[in-house]
């Protein structure tokens, strides 16, 4: 198998791969919302070459058939997703979980405030516009606990010319989805409006699933007996709306609203039948750019997110013969508040000079309601009732300084620092102060980059970063995990040193090693009796992406990626858990005369254990889409399209239950 993975490795540096292609945002009538991205838009902005930034472009989310955010991910280099405790899509950047790494929504950003991390299959693609996942040294105008990288979630605006999208799909065990785009120009106002409502009965499990699995069948944590996974079913509905102003090229003013209202189950272990009754999300964005001069933009931007969810337990029968309850609901209503401040100022070659601000507040407030028969009377000592309500407060604020420098034609240095500083304000359980607030923490994080372009062909960058992630709330708070007040944030040293290359016109490729030396990494281990979150030793993660691109043919794109990550937790002296080293993805469209789009998709997953060091299953995964248009009017465009997932019906698990086995869909598509 080693043989197999190196020649592969060898085969992605000299191999024909085509590029994938991007459809200009102008035939589809939308555009990509420029005011959603952090940095000031300006003509250098060097800080982006000097590490490594994957875009997922709208071409490549309808290719792939990417339903969710998740699903549009799944693809990167250096990128994991995979299936949490409570049924979520969580993501992995270069062995970061995702509790390390900062997701925004048009520069907003995102997340259930207690464990500070979001469900990544609950937020549909539709309004999407791009996707833009950023490693390594991320500019530090990205705030603080950017340690495993950022990930904005880019959406559409309007264009000049309006358009309107209508979407109907269908597939197996009732999963079906519904959308509406529709966008234009009116003057110096633009508008955008998407509306999705998506519902399934579930997901199915391999034909290959045996029920006597010893890991995932009858008897197990997960006691599932094949075809329907227990509690995979889901209702999803969204908004995204926007509008804008820009009277001139120097000035942009935008309001903007996310919305997501979802119900679904919890496909987890038999002995947790849990139901989210209510998962709610929304987000308001009032952003504006400009420029004073022709060298000084100002940015600034005010947010406010809202999160609330119930979780319910529906597994307890009425004659107590299952594992009692947890609790009867629990309920988390939390909220995100603040704002940020920008100004660039360009001074040509000389100096590209970056100044921000930015301060969020996140509160959020939990109850549990448990009856006699709950093991809530053990874990609270409450027979009955609601339990006494528990609320958080933190605040987080950010001054950070950027310059872009270009000292000759082929040579860029970047410089930057932050000083992050992290306020609790209050924690209370069941109306009174806890005992013991955590002090407020701040850090200094500076970083440097360089980009060289060698060659018109070539471009060498290197950087070196300090990234810190403070404490979670569940991790300092948290009666039932351990929380643990006295955390220090976990702070990582990141290096990178990578070169890009074209080719020829067609064939381009890049390779990006990375290593991260982390200290004071937050993790649940046994300490004096009891499992608590601490801090430990040192980890390293370390590793390459290689990546290459090609167009050997007007109609034929492809590309192709492979990621190795070694990880290393110095305490123990052991690999992480559910970080895979071997990872090779690949997807090849092609587009036939007669209008007929076809691509495949195949990501091959090797070497990775569970909590417990079983060495989970490798596996490979294929996909495929077939879109054919259909030209039915010169005002409709429409196209007939059928896709799946998992075609070869492959039986795998990473270490949450038996995933999803063979699934397809099939629907219609009108645009005009």
């Amino acid at each position: 198998m080693r043989g197999i993975i190196l020649a592969a490795t060898i085969g992605l540096f000299f191999a024909p791969i085509p590029c994938v292609q991007e459809v200009a945002s102008a035939e589809s009538g939308s555009q990509v919302f420029e005011l959603g991205e952090i940095l000031v838009t300006a003509e250098q902005e060097q800080v982006d070459l000097a590490t490594t930034v994957t875009t997922v472009t709208q071409e490549d989310i309808r290719q792939q058939g990417a339903q969710n955010v998740a699903d549009a991910l799944d693809l990167l280099p250096g990128v994991d997703v995979q299936m949490g405790g409570k049924g979520q899509s969580f993501v992995s950047i270069r062995g970061f979980d995702q509790g390390d790494v900062k997701i925004l929504i048009d520069g907003v950003p995102v997340y259930e405030q207690y464990y500070r991390t979001l469900d990544l299959s609950l937020i549909p693609s539709d309004a999407i516009s791009k996707i833009v996942v950023t490693k390594g040294a991320s500019s530090v105008l990205y705030g603080a606990n950017t340690m495993g990288g950022v990930i904005n979630i880019v959406t559409k605006k309007g264009g000049k010319k309006p358009v309107t999208e209508l979407i109907s799909s269908y597939g197996n065990n009732a999963t079906q989805a519904y959308i509406l785009n529709h966008g234009a120009a009116l003057g110096d106002l633009n508008y955008w409006l998407t509306a999705s409502y998506r519902s399934s009965d579930g997901f199915e499990l391999s034909d290959d699933f045996n029920e006597n699995n010893p890991h995932t069948g009858m008897g197990t944590s997960y006691n599932e007996d094949g075809g329907t996974r227990d509690l995979s079913d889901y209702i999803k509905r969204t908004i995204n709306a926007k509008i804008g102003y820009e009277p001139d090229a120097d000035t942009k003013l935008y309001l903007s609203f996310d919305y997501h209202n979802n119900e679904r189950g919890i496909p987890t272990e038999s002995s947790r039948y849990w139901y989210f009754t209510t998962w709610d999300q929304w987000h308001a964005n009032l952003v504006g750019q400009k420029t004073l001069a022709y060298f000084v933009t100002l940015k600034g931007r005010l947010f406010y997110t809202r999160h609330t969810d119930e979780l319910t337990d529906v597994g307890w029968d009425e004659d107590h013969t299952s594992t009692p309850k947890w609790f009867e609901t629990s309920e988390y209503d939390g909220y995100s508040r603040g704002g940020e401040l920008q100004s660039a100022f360009d001074f040509g070659d000389a100096s590209l000079l970056k100044i921000g601000f930015s301060y969020t507040r996140d509160r959020t407030k939990q109850t549990e309601f448990c009856d006699e028969e709950c093991m809530g009377v053990i874990r609270w000592g409450d027979p009955v009732g609601y339990q006494p309500e528990e609320e958080y407060v933190t605040d987080t604020y950010t001054f950070a300084v950027e310059d872009e420098i270009n000292p000759t034609d082929k040579l860029s240095l970047v410089f930057g620092a932050s000083y992050d500083y992290h306020d609790p304000k209050k924690a209370t359980d069941g109306g009174a102060d806890l005992p013991e607030i955590p002090d407020s923490t701040s850090t200094f994080n500076p970083q440097v980059g360089v980009v060289y372009y060698a060659t018109s062909a070539t471009t060498v960058h290197a950087s070196v970063g300090k990234k810190t992630r403070f404490p979670h709330m569940q991790e300092l708070y948290s009666n039932y995990a351990g929380g643990n007040p006295e955390l220090d944030p976990q702070q990582t040293i990141t290096y990178e040193v990578g070169v890009d290359h074209r080719f020829s016109s067609r064939v381009s490729g890049g390779i990006a090693f990375f290593y991260n030396d982390v200290s004071d990494l937050i993790f649940r281990r046994d300490y004096n009796d009891e499992t608590i979150y601490i801090n430990v030793d040192d980890a390293v993660y370390q590793g390459f992406e290689v990546s290459l691109d090609m167009n050997p043919l007007d109609n034929l794109f492809t590309g192709l990626n492979y990621t190795y990550l070694s990880t290393l937790d110095e305490e123990t002296d052991r690999e992480l858990a559910e970080r895979p080293r071997h990872r090779v993805n690949a997807d090849v469209r092609y587009r036939f005369g007669f209008g007929l789009t076809a691509s495949v998709q195949g990501s091959y997953t090797q070497r990775q254990f569970d909590q417990n060091r079983r060495k989970l299953p490798d596996f490979f995964l294929l996909g495929a889409r077939l879109a054919q248009d259909i030209p039915i009017t010169d005002r409709v465009d429409t196209t007939l399209f059928v896709e799946g997932s998992n075609l070869t019906d492959v039986n795998y698990d990473q270490d949450n239950g038996p995933e999803p086995g063979r699934m397809y869909r099939a629907g219609l598509a009108f645009r005009f």
